[in-house]
């Protein structure tokens, strides 16, 4: 007797295999990352130069921006000067032009003796101690040498109006002649003199300060123009980098995210047809594991079962021959009936596991009453169970694919789900087939609802994958596990029954 028990199918994916038919050597990958490497070095070193150029461009219109800001507090500074320099001629000449207005007053009085001409005299008289209070505050911040003038002045001006003050009293007490001939000595004139040329000497110095302030105020307005200008070049100059410097990391990143989809497309890509040739691996190991487990099937029931007839009929008829009266020897002759009959039933119940006579005698369903009744009986299970009316006419990969399901589901079942009653359909609904197996256990637990990775809950799935079908295993409301599966019918039936699909 052989049996050829050796048979399988190896398939191998190679790990530099790039799905296109070609493979990629590690001097390749390394001379890619290598060029990647440097790229990325180059590139650094790119935005590490424009990141320099930018901060010396920034500290440039920084500086720039101080600069006119300096030049701005200039422009005030001058101003302020040249505000100040008018203010202190106003006041300066406010006072000279109170002595003359009292002077001319304190004369047209006496010569007149109308009271008329006395009243700018008094009027300026009034204003005197304030004009000259606001030009002891206008100069309280020039040289000593002003300083020195106003102070001077400021004493004839008092001088000049006290002489002023006497003419008139003695123009009261003693009369006009009296008080032309004190008009007629040079103290007056002389004290006018004085005050005339003090003012005209602060007049000029503070010409010269307005006119040194006004030269200084136009250069730094000049200065400070064109800060501004160089600064508002460089502001515009460091916006078109910084946009141009924007851009180019926008581009860059544009072309990094395109790269990255595409790789990660090439990726997915490559995952799928890595998946794919794992399922059509799986599925053709499955294939050949089936075929594998009829042909043993097949050669078990033909040579061992034919053995063991054989030996049964050679033992009965050795034993009809020599007819032992012996009871010892008619015992020896029970044990070898029986031993050969468990041997019969072994290998039977081999048979019958490695492939179910009852699928490749009388079809799918008569196989699917047997396994859910041996299954159910075993384990004190109630089993309701919906056939189609007609067998269906499946290809032998199609009917081992779904007995092989629900025998996988009734394991489980009887293992794990503790249930009560078990519900077997199969009902054709075009364009599927659909199998459906549920029960009232205790569920499938979570954790293995999400991850799905039992080898028998696996198993079932990549079986329908194989037939292009769908696997769905979900926890109705009630309680328990439905498993669901469907099957396209156009790729399930056989070429006898193509119809039925159709009309389905």
């Amino acid at each position: 007797m052989t049996l050829q028990l050796g048979r399988s199918t190896t398939a191998g994916i190679t790990a530099g295999d790039r799905g296109d038919g070609r493979s990629t050597s590690v001097p390749d990958t390394l001379t890619r990352a290598t060029l990647d490497h440097g790229i990325i070095r180059a590139l650094m070193s790119s935005i590490a130069r424009q990141v320099v150029l930018v901060a010396l461009l920034l500290a440039a219109v920084l500086g720039l921006f101080v600069a006119a800001e300096s030049g701005r507090r200039g422009l005030e500074d001058a101003s302020r000067q040249v505000q100040q320099a008018a203010q202190r001629q106003v006041a300066l000449a406010d006072v000279w032009q109170l002595v003359r207005q009292a002077e001319s007053s304190q004369r047209g009085y006496i010569l007149t003796d109308n009271p008329t001409y006395l009243m700018p005299f008094q009027e300026a008289s009034g204003n005197l101690p304030q004009a000259l209070s606001r030009m002891e505050q206008a100069f309280a911040a020039a040289g000593p040498t002003v300083r020195a003038d106003i102070a001077e002045v400021e004493r004839l001006v008092n001088a000049k109006f006290a002489e002023m003050r006497d003419t008139l009293e003695a123009y009261r007490t003693r009369g006009r002649a009296a008080a032309l001939e004190l008009m007629r000595t040079d103290v007056g004139v002389l004290t006018m003199r004085r005050i005339d040329d003090r003012v005209r000497n602060i007049e000029k110095s503070e010409t010269a300060n307005i006119l040194q302030a006004s030269e200084s105020w136009q250069t730094r307005r000049w200065v400070s123009l064109a800060t501004t200008i160089a600064a508002l070049a460089a502001t515009i100059g460091l916006v078109l980098l910084l946009s141009r410097l924007v851009m180019r990391q926008l581009r860059f990143r544009e072309r990094e995210a395109t790269e990255l989809a595409q790789r990660h497309a090439e990726l997915e890509q490559l995952v799928e047809q890595r998946t794919e040739e794992l399922s059509e691996l799986s599925t053709h190991l499955q294939s050949l594991a089936e075929q594998e487990k009829s042909a043993l099937s097949r050669e078990l029931h033909d040579e061992l079962g034919g053995l063991l007839v054989a030996a049964r009929m050679d033992v009965s008829w050795i034993e009809d021959r020599l007819k032992p009266l012996d009871p010892e020897v008619q015992a020896h002759f029970r044990r070898v009936h029986e031993a050969l009959q468990s041997g019969v039933d072994v290998k039977r119940r081999v048979v019958e596991n490695l492939r179910p006579s009852l699928l490749d005698n009388l079809g799918l369903f008569p196989a699917l009453r047997s396994q859910v009744a041996d299954a159910c009986g075993r384990a004190g299970i109630r089993s309701i169970e919906r056939y189609p009316d007609e067998e269906l006419h499946l290809t032998p990969d199609s009917s081992i694919t779904v007995f092989r399901i629900v025998q996988e589901a009734l394991t489980n079942i009887v293992k794990h789900a503790r249930a009560q009653r078990v519900e077997v359909t199969v009902e054709p609904r075009a364009p599927w087939l659909i199998l459906r197996i549920r029960d009232d256990g205790v569920g499938l637990p979570l954790e293995r609802l999400r991850a799905l990775r039992s080898h028998g809950l696996a198993a079932m799935r990549q079986r329908a994958a194989g037939l292009g079908g769908q696997w769905l295993v979900r926890r109705p409301a009630d309680g328990g596990t439905e498993i669901e599966v469907r099957l396209p019918l156009e790729r399930v039936l056989g070429e006898i029954a193509a119809a039925y699909g159709t009309d389905a």
